[in-house]
């Protein structure tokens, strides 16, 4: 089971998919394409790693995928 976490001002929204639900997996794959069109960053983290890594195209076999709104730098 794969699963989004979209962090925004509304808090952590999870968004699950199974690989073998081609529905599930459509809704998660237009959802991906919806956010990176808004300008948020993907994170892909395996497993019990601490470590992420940006992605720029939806991955059916991600574990975790963390969505976050680009920061400014002053």
């Amino acid at each position: 089971m794969g699963v989004m976490r979209i962090l925004d001002s509304s808090g952590d929204t999870k968004v699950l998919w199974e690989v073998s639900d081609d529905e599930a997996l459509a809704r998660a794959a237009s959802l991906f394409d919806e956010l990176s069109s808004e300008g948020k960053l993907a994170f892909e983290r395996k497993g019990s790693q601490t470590e992420t890594s940006r992605i720029r195209e939806f991955d059916p076999d991600a574990e975790e995928i963390i969505w976050v709104r680009p920061i400014q730098g002053g």
